[in-house]
């Protein structure tokens, strides 16, 4: 499992595109009339801004459609998947003169820092073809860009036409919808672990999931299935190693992920576990600055049991 100095764009497009490319997650299904039926219905919401974004097919490259322009707070995401080919809806601020091409480079790279100007704000983890992603999130006004880091092979969708810009202009915050499940990403002050995850209520078949996290450092979070006879010490030494040897100790093929978010931040959006028993739950990244070891060597990887 190769990894680079940052981990974002070879662990999203090695350890997990081609896992999430080939299950069908289920993701638009899962709103509030689930949330009635498990009886976690609450006091709605103030309604949210909408922002639908589309990615399709165009010749030997994507074409990706989004709102031009929306109201900043509280913000339902819908991000559609009409290509034959995984994408995901990576969310990026883009502060200060700069481009969605600089966004692009800087998100993708395989290592260096991230530019402070560039700010990871969530969004629609991968959706395989056909499938749409529906996510809740609070968004600051600015200038953004929807980029698009899905594919394992070759260039970056988004350096073939899986990008979009957008503008947020002023708004309220919202409280984000009610969740069945949460998962957290936090960086300890003191360690070790640096990072670590906290996590509750996941269980089989769609969940509404809360992933937030706690601290400076961006995290995401991707769940596998441990096989069985298989720890997640072993989980650890496969994803860590730069050439690991032997069967995978996880079913990629029922994996299921969240986008990216920087510190201190949260979104609501919607995820299917297919199978049950016990999960890994891994971030792949690394600090801002680019340095050091990925999170997941650093406290961020934790054994959940779903049923």
């Amino acid at each position: 499992m190769s990894t680079s100095a940052r981990g974002r764009r070879s662990s999203v497009r090695r350890s997990v595109a081609l896992a999430l490319a080939i299950v069908p997650l289920g993701l638009a299904a899962c709103r509030a009339d689930d949330a009635e039926k498990d009886g976690t219905a609450a006091k709605a919401p103030a309604a949210p801004a909408r922002l639908k974004i589309t990615t399709s097919d165009a010749g030997e490259g994507f074409r990706t459609v989004a709102t031009k322009s929306i109201k900043g707070g509280l913000v339902e995401l819908t991000f559609t998947n009409e290509g034959r080919d995984p994408h995901e809806a990576q969310l990026v601020r883009i502060d200060g003169d700069h481009t969605t091409d600089e966004a692009v480079k800087a998100y993708s790279a395989e290592e260096g820092a991230l530019p402070d100007w560039l700010r990871l704000t969530g969004g629609a983890g991968i959706a395989g073809p056909g499938q749409t992603a529906t996510t809740t999130l609070n968004l600051e006004p600015g200038t953004y860009a929807m980029l698009d880091d899905a594919d394992f092979m070759g260039p970056v969708n988004s350096e073939r036409g899986a990008l979009a810009s957008f503008e947020v202009t002023e708004g309220a915050p919202g409280e984000l919808p009610k969740s069945t499940a949460t998962v957290t990403g936090i960086d300890n002050k003191i360690g070790p672990p640096d990072h670590e995850f906290e996590a509750s209520g996941l269980k089989l078949g769609k969940n509404r999931l809360r992933f937030a996290t706690k601290g400076t450092e961006p995290h995401h979070v991707v769940m596998f299935p441990i096989l069985p006879g298989k720890s997640l010490e072993e989980v650890e030494k496969f994803f860590a190693s730069e050439r690991p040897s032997g069967p995978p100790p996880v079913d990629f093929a029922k994996a299921a992920g969240t986008a990216v978010l920087d510190g201190d931040a949260a979104e609501v959006t919607d995820l299917e576990l297919r199978k049950p028993g016990p999960y890994a739950l891994v971030c792949f990244l690394t600090d801002r600055d680019g340095k050091g070891k990925q999170h997941l060597s650093r406290g961020m990887i934790k054994e959940v049991e779903v049923s």
